[in-house]
């Protein structure tokens, strides 16, 4: 491993305290105070409320993404359609992709926070709600980026 690897690690783990193996106590929390709007993913891929689901698996092979919001003219968060939505609702059911619009099978109700919220917080509610990736969006609703468990765990490190 790259010492640069070593020194994001080090410094990272440094705000733990490990106690018994797996067990982790936070020293610090400083860290988890950072905001969302700090590490989320900005310039997302989106597809258009309306379009088919088609149109939908289409851009997620082209951009190589698993997961697209679904935004309408405005830029308004409507849903959210994942690849396993994709194939759990119309692959496995054989609906044609071609005339299923993504409306049909994305996500609806959806766990949201704000860029003024805290890694902590966004912790939490991944944890106790059991979620991947959680929408970004403004005081109107507009989808501004999205917070991932990728994310989180590159929370920390140095790139160059």
């Amino acid at each position: 491993m790259a010492r640069e690897d070593l020194t994001g690690i080090s410094r990272f783990l440094s705000t733990f305290h490990y106690l018994k193996g797996s067990r982790i106590i936070m020293k610090d929390l400083d860290s988890l105070k950072v905001k969302v709007s700090r590490i989320m993913t900005r310039n997302l891929i989106t597809v258009a409320f309306g379009s088919t689901v088609d149109e939908a698996v289409k851009k997620m092979i082209e951009h190589d993404v698993e997961c697209l919001p679904v935004v309408d003219s405005k830029g308004v968060l409507r849903g959210l359609l994942t690849f396993r939505d994709i194939i759990t609702k119309a692959v496995y059911s054989q609906a044609d992709v071609r005339k299923l619009k993504v409306e049909d099978i994305m996500a609806k109700d959806l766990v949201t926070c704000k860029p003024s919220d805290t890694v902590l917080d966004i912790i939490k509610t991944m944890k106790n709600k059991h979620l991947r990736r959680i929408p970004v969006v403004n005081a109107k609703n507009k989808l501004v980026g999205l917070i991932t468990d990728f994310d989180l765990a590159l929370f920390g490190w140095d790139f160059k």
